[in-house]
């Protein structure tokens, strides 16, 4: 097989800042972009996207973004830029707003475009889009040459039925320190770990941690969101919150807790990183049916689905896993395979083979339009 040429990409996505607070977005970015930057057989250029918040208003944001996107349609368009593909990382959100413009540049240059979508949102927030949006989005934006989505819900709702191969699966992955050394038996400390607000399942979570039996406890850690604060609720002597991490971060909780707790409601859920965190570091997940959690959290092998809102229902999962040592070893043991599945290292040379299709498929096309234009000229 003759050797292939370096390939050169735009990758395009929110470089993560020196700042206090790293989104789930800005964590598997720098996941991605690293590996492509490694990859012997392409160039990688990047285009940051992250705009800094501390101390801005949303006017000077906004202006900052405009102009951060203003520099990446010059950029694309440029003649002398000469890529050969262009990674687009974004929101759901962000894809909405802007996917049409950056297709609409790509597709003047003839440089084939792959769009990563982080979260599981994409279809909420289409179907409430204003018209004009929505139909530039189904016109322009959606006919890009491969989509990367984050569940197989969205795959099969924005799946065309004449090119299957176009939209693909490309979930969340987390690289976790692995569950080393001997862990205990039985369950008796859950934890959360995510941002504080009522759609996450707090306000359950905290009622159902009132009836944990003696020696079970629940640890609530995350930053407070909007005006709701969980320090305002009783949390009895059983529940314990925490802002932040500690300073080993989520591994070391992770580390010095037995089940994960995510109880989440929370309408733009996708495939939360959290679960696939605590999988690799050995520990169940109790969790809700609610969007695509359950094609993570699979019930009775690697954790336990209640009903979302039920705090009756959670409370019941929490004491029969701490109750049932045979079920919560089981669990552990699903869990832990579970999540060695989403280690990025088994899915970043899947884009690599994908960028190098793209721009492999492209290339006849590309030289069918020059000798159109000589033979025209």
């Amino acid at each position: 097989m003759p050797e292939r040429r370096r390939k050169r990409v735009l990758v395009i996505g929110p470089v993560p800042a020196d700042e206090h607070f790293v989104s789930g977005i800005q964590l598997s970015f720098a996941s991605m972009l690293e590996a492509l930057i490694k990859e012997p057989t392409l160039d990688v250029f990047v285009h940051d996207l992250s705009v800094s918040r501390e101390g801005k208003s949303p006017l000077r944001q906004s202006i900052e973004e405009a102009r951060i996107f203003a520099r990446l349609v010059g950029r694309i368009s440029t003649p002398w830029s000469r890529f050969d593909a262009v990674l687009f990382n974004t929101s759901a959100g962000g894809l909405l707003r802007t996917g049409s413009i950056v297709r609409s540049a790509c597709k003047a240059r003839g440089i084939p475009l792959m769009i990563r979508v982080f979260g599981g949102d994409l279809d909420l927030l289409a179907d409430e889009a204003a018209p004009r949006t929505r139909e530039a989005f189904e016109q322009s934006t959606l006919l890009a040459d491969r989509i990367l989505l984050q569940t197989h819900s969205l795959c099969e709702r924005f799946k065309g039925s004449d090119d299957c191969r176009r939209v693909r699966w490309w979930p969340t992955t987390r690289d976790a320190t692995r569950a080393d050394g001997v862990r205990p038996d039985r369950a008796r400390r859950f934890l959360y770990v995510g941002p504080i607000r009522p759609e996450k399942g707090i306000i359950e979570a905290v009622r159902a941690s009132s009836k944990l039996p003696d020696g079970a406890s629940l640890t609530l850690v995350g930053p407070r969101h909007g005006s709701f604060s969980v320090e305002d609720m009783d949390l009895g002597d059983r529940c314990h919150y925490l802002e932040s991490p500690p300073e080993g971060g989520v591994d070391e909780l992770l580390r010095n807790h037995d089940v994960l707790v995510f109880p989440s409601y929370h309408n733009r859920e996708g495939m939360p990183g959290v679960i696939l965190q605590a999988m690799q570091a050995g520990l169940p997940v109790i969790s809700t049916r609610w969007r695509a959690i359950p094609e993570l959290v699979e019930d009775g092998d690697n954790g336990v689905l209640v009903a979302p809102k039920c705090p009756e229902g959670l409370g019941a999962a929490m004491r029969r896993v701490t109750e049932t040592p045979t079920l919560f070893r089981r669990l552990r043991q699903g869990a832990r395979v579970t999540g060695e599945r989403f280690r990025s290292a088994h899915w970043e040379p899947k884009l690599v083979r994908w960028i190098h299709e793209l721009v492999e498929e492209r290339a006849p096309r590309k030289a069918a339009e020059r000798r159109a234009r000589r033979t025209a000229s």
